[in-house]
């Protein structure tokens, strides 16, 4: 075989490969843009219109990184253990700290917390202009069904007769990076 016919097989390779490679390129363009009656720009209006008000976004994302960090810190005492119940993900410094503490004190006396608080937070402010950003949250807590127990023979555990089993909470949340996380929560001595 000759170096001519060589490098001409070789070219006509390339040819036909650079064909059926633009041929699959048309043809993928062409899949990705027929459906004509879905029209993307359509389907993204509605989330366009829902995230119009920046403030109601904020205060949905703040009320369910709250949520999200009752239900890890009800992971953690039921378990006695913070580690997994994404505790790290829903809070920051104080509210943070608080658990890890208050876990570490029933590790100590050997108990645990059984059941789940009620609680109904309402997001009462919330500042976007600074940085980080913050927000208030209010909150009506329900620990009559949370029940604190022996953490080995799983026995429930008397506790003060007269104390709060419904109470306020104050809580403040911030941005950490672009994450909303609770920083501080607050008991208050009322009844709610």
């Amino acid at each position: 075989m000759s170096i001519s016919s060589a490098a001409s097989g070789t070219n006509r390779w390339l040819r036909r490969t650079v064909v059926a490679a633009t041929a699959l390129g048309v043809a993928v363009t062409s899949a990705g843009c027929s459906g004509g009656e879905k029209k993307p720009a359509a389907s993204a209006s509605p989330s366009t219109s829902q995230s119009a008000d920046p403030q109601a976004e904020a205060k949905k994302a703040v009320e369910q990184t709250y949520r999200s960090y009752w239900d890890a810190q009800a992971k953690a005492f039921e378990k006695v253990d913070a580690r997994g119940t994404g505790l790290e993900k829903y809070s920051f410094d104080q509210a943070y700290t608080k658990v890890l503490a208050d876990v570490a004190n029933m590790k100590i006396k050997g108990s645990a917390m059984r059941g789940a608080p009620q609680i109904k937070p309402q997001v009462t402010a919330v500042s976007l202009d600074e940085t980080p950003k913050k927000a208030t949250i209010t909150d009506c807590v329900d620990v009559s069904k949370w029940t604190l127990v022996d953490a080995k023979t799983g026995k429930e555990l008397e506790l003060p007769k007269g104390r709060l089993t419904r109470f306020v909470v104050s809580a403040t949340a911030r941005t950490v990076g672009d994450e909303w996380k609770v920083v501080e929560l607050t008991r208050q001595d009322r009844a709610c």
